[in-house]
């Protein structure tokens, strides 16, 4: 993530939910949590060589390694997290799949990495859209660009939209069934939209997260997935 921690959510000091309940509330809340990662997976394998060193942004519990990892063994990681406690259970999760070899995890933020580090590609999943648009997004996406080589593929994952619109709106409310055919008792599921997802996520339209993008110096970016108000773009460095 970028140096601008006053605008990011602190998974340290005010999580959103407790780490480790991370793992279980991402898959109550977020549509096709995993299967979003394996179709990642297909998008990378297509467009990068055996030997790629990835950056992650935003490593988190370290699902993209563990997706990842275990197909492309000359695949090498570098993950970077500000959050000290979703790196200690990235690197728990990441030991029991015996992928430790493969991965460096750095707390802190992508500018924080040495100006000599350049990558083979990058994802950035479930991170953005914490990040306000008042050019916390922009400056993210302008950071993981400066770190990779050119034509190299990037891929982002996050949250869009125009809330109240009506197409919004359509979405969210088949979007907060989800939970609710999972066990979550409605009470439980309405204060977590209304008090965490619509507070904390910074929603823009599609068409402006394909403006940074492009301003940012990405190209041919196109849209390989969607589920409720997550979309996925994946293009180049240009």
């Amino acid at each position: 993530m970028t140096n601008n921690p006053q605008t990011t959510v602190s998974f340290d000091k005010k999580p959103p939910v407790k780490v480790e309940e991370y793992d279980k509330s991402i898959r109550l809340f977020c549509a096709a949590y995993e299967e979003m990662f394996r179709i990642s997976h297909s998008c990378l394998r297509a467009r990068i060589q055996k030997d790629a060193k990835l950056l992650i942004v935003g490593a988190g519990t370290g699902m993209e390694v563990c997706e990842f990892g275990p197909l492309n063994p000359g695949w090498s990681f570098c993950g970077v997290d500000p959050s000290e406690d979703m790196l200690k259970l990235a690197t728990k999760n990441i030991s029991k799949n015996n992928l430790t070899n493969q991965i460096e995890l750095k707390k802190g933020y992508v500018d924080d990495l040495e100006d000599s580090e350049v990558f083979d590609g990058a994802t950035c999943i479930l991170v953005m859209h914490f990040l306000k648009d008042d050019g916390g997004k922009l400056a993210l996406l302008k950071s993981i660009c400066k770190r990779l080589k050119r034509g190299t593929p990037f891929l982002l994952i996050d949250g869009h939209g125009q809330p109240g619109s009506m197409e919004f709106e359509e979405i969210k409310a088949s979007w907060k069934q989800y939970p609710i055919i999972q066990g979550v008792q409605i009470e439980s599921m309405e204060n977590a939209f209304e008090e965490v997802i619509m507070k904390m996520i910074r929603f823009v339209p599609e068409s402006r997260i394909l403006e940074l993008l492009s301003t940012a110096g990405f190209t041919g970016m196109f849209k390989f997935y969607s589920g409720f108000l997550y979309g996925g773009w994946i293009g180049y460095k240009a």
